[in-house]
């Protein structure tokens, strides 16, 4: 029987974030929550207000559980290209360890499915796309500091802003495909193509 009150918004989130994570708000019911969670309908209602602001605080619980720890490889000490690199292949990992096709990037999905009708979504998106990019920023302009390529300062901007586009692309392009050596594949260009600017 679920619980007619929540004991722990901890115990959880998790699982209801990893259902909006894999078939999206539309597509995830309350039943499917209820059912995911073992917490009542009204428990639901009375803990969060109900279904949007559950999906918000999931939202959150992703950036700090799941973005956070990768965008941390980016903020590392002396973080370089090594450290981009390290980020893509930290998500790699994670699809080897679970299996394609992957359910992509929790926040590239809200970015599509939901953001453009809603500002708290799309407030959420664009602070971890910020997040992302100052962090693609900074390991960019530590490679270029032990370079000899002289980039600019709009040059490095200009090449965070593709990195972002480039993972969110990459995550989504990861929920169609079966064969990991395609996410390989495209990592490995994109790292050719950094060295290159940087050589």
């Amino acid at each position: 029987m679920p619980r007619p009150r929540l004991e722990s918004r901890e115990k959880l989130l998790p699982n209801a974030m990893m259902l909006f994570w894999k078939n999206g708000y539309h597509a995830t019911s309350i039943d499917d929550l209820v059912k995911a969670t073992a917490v009542a309908r009204g428990g639901i209602y009375a803990d969060f207000g109900g279904k949007a602001e559950m999906f918000e605080a999931c939202l959150d619980l992703y950036r700090q559980e799941v973005a956070a720890p990768a965008i941390a490889i980016l903020n590392s000490e002396h973080a370089g290209l090594d450290a981009i690199e390290g980020y893509f292949y930290h998500f790699i990992d994670m699809h080897r360890r679970h299996g394609l096709p992957g359910p992509g990037c929790f926040i590239a999905n809200s970015m599509t499915e939901i953001a453009p009708h809603e500002d708290a979504i799309r407030t959420a998106v664009n602070a971890h796309s910020k997040d992302l990019h100052a962090a693609f920023l900074g390991a960019l302009s530590h490679a270029g500091s032990r370079s000899n390529a002289n980039l600019s300062q709009a040059t490095l901007n200009e090449l965070a802003l593709f990195l972002v586009t480039s993972s969110q692309g990459l995550w989504s392009y990861a929920r169609s495909v079966t064969d990991i050596s395609l996410l390989e594949s495209y990592v490995r260009s994109l790292m050719g193509l950094l060295h290159s600017r940087f050589s």
